[in-house]
This record gives structure tokens, sequence and C-alpha cells, in this order.
């Protein structure tokens, strides 16, 4: 799974910015107000990290009693648990936490974001559902100038249950209609035969692209596949692709 820790977590849902590491690290050495907005994201993500610890563990324990109530309820149909309330009490008090460390995190990597661009070069990583890092990450190679290869990681993998993790799954071309598909599994240093390569329908954006070639895989192992290239797909799967 690529987003694993919470402060990038956090940052990647409310600004779609899929960054490997805390990159703000590499500025809070420098002495000047970059430095400044660097130090403070960067105690700001360790106490965003250390909220998220303690908000599941006390979920964890609010669950565990809410279990426990249930199983006397139904044995008894009584409900006195010994600790309930001071349980829910800390559960909405860490709650209350998180969300403003929440916001403090995402207005101080803004901040940061705002003096300090980041250039994708030759490989890019992209929320698969913009605004949803549930959904999986993809990590874009550069192939050629406007070409790239796709790699999901393992949570985009099992969202859209398809047997490739961290694999190249096709690739993406940006022309002048939008962005080309193909989907092809990429063995190192290996042609792909042309039979083994299924052009599909273009996107009018990247990360609809992307998702395309993960829903063909998906396809592609599924019982009603039947084996059929792209172009044997009625108008509802075609539509489904490139939704």
């Amino acid at each position: 799974m690529f987003l694993t820790d919470p402060a990038l977590r956090r940052i990647a849902a409310d600004t779609n910015d899929v960054l490997p590491e805390h990159l703000w690290r590499h500025d809070t050495a420098t002495l000047d107000a970059l430095g400044d907005l660097a130090r403070v994201l960067h105690k700001t993500a360790r106490e965003f990290t250390d909220s998220t610890t303690t908000l599941d563990e006390a979920l964890a324990r609010t669950g565990a009693l809410a279990e426990r109530a249930r199983q006397g309820l139904a044995a008894r149909a009584d409900l006195h648990i010994a600790g309930y309330h001071q349980a829910l009490t800390d559960t909405l008090g860490a709650r209350e936490r998180h969300i403003v460390l929440g916001a403090v995190l995402v207005a101080a990597y803004r901040a940061w974001r705002n003096h300090r661009p980041i250039r994708d070069g030759d490989q890019r990583h992209l929320l698969l559902y913009p605004g949803d890092p549930s959904r999986g990450v993809a990590t874009l190679r550069r192939n050629e100038a406007h070409t790239w290869l796709v790699v999901p990681d393992s949570e985009a993998a099992s969202a859209f249950d398809i047997p490739y993790p961290d694999r190249v799954i096709g690739e993406v071309t940006e022309t002048a209609q939008g962005w080309e598909p193909t989907a092809y599994i990429a063995a190192p240093h290996h042609q792909i035969p042309p039979t083994m390569a299924y052009p599909l329908p273009s996107c009018d954006d990247l990360a609809p692209a992307c998702r395309s070639l993960l829903r063909w895989w998906h396809l592609r192992h599924s019982d009603i596949w039947r084996n059929r290239t792209p172009h044997q797909l009625d108008p509802a799967e075609l539509a489904h692709l490139t939704s």
C-alpha cells in the first residue's frame, strides 16, 4: 500500500497531492520563512500521526464495550457496562482533537506547498479516485514524451480486485482527443506481443484512463470475459470502463 502514513494520507485526501515521503523534512534546517513553514508542518504531521493512533485506540475500546453491551442485552435485556461513559467521552475528545489537527495539518501543508514547487519528473503518483485514498494510488512512470506506464499499488489492486499489485498493467498516452489507455502486463525487458495488448476507449482525463486499465483487468479475470477483446464489449461495459 502506498499511502500508509496518516499525515500523507490526509494530505492526499484534501489536496490530491500524493507524496512518497515527508518531503518538507528537507526544508526543516533552512533558516528562512520556508524553513519556518516546514518545521511547523513537520511538528503538526507528527502530532497528527500520534492523534491517529490515539483515536484508533479509543474507537477500539468503545467498539469492544459496545459489543459487550450487545451481548449483555441479548442475554439479559440489560445494558449496564462499567466504563462505557468514560470510554465514549475519551473517544469524542480524541475525535475533536483529531479534527482540529487535521485542519491545521492541511493548512500548514498548503502554506509550505505555496513556496515549494514539486516537479513530477519521470515519475508521478495519482489517486485513482480524487479525494479518496482508500481506492489506491497509481504510480506513473514516463515511457515516452506523452506516454506513462501505470503501476497500481496493493490498495488499488485490492479495490479493483485484480491480481497485479506493483506491476505494470498498461500505459496511458496523452493525445489531442484526451488520454488513450492500452492494457497489457509487462514483463521486465520483454516486448509485449500485439495480441496481448488491448487498446481501450479514450478518456477525458488521466485518472479515468488509469481506472479503465484496472477495470479491464478486473473484467479480463471475471466469469463474464468470455475471451472477448475491448471491441467486442457491449456499450454498457465500454461506458463502465471509462467512467
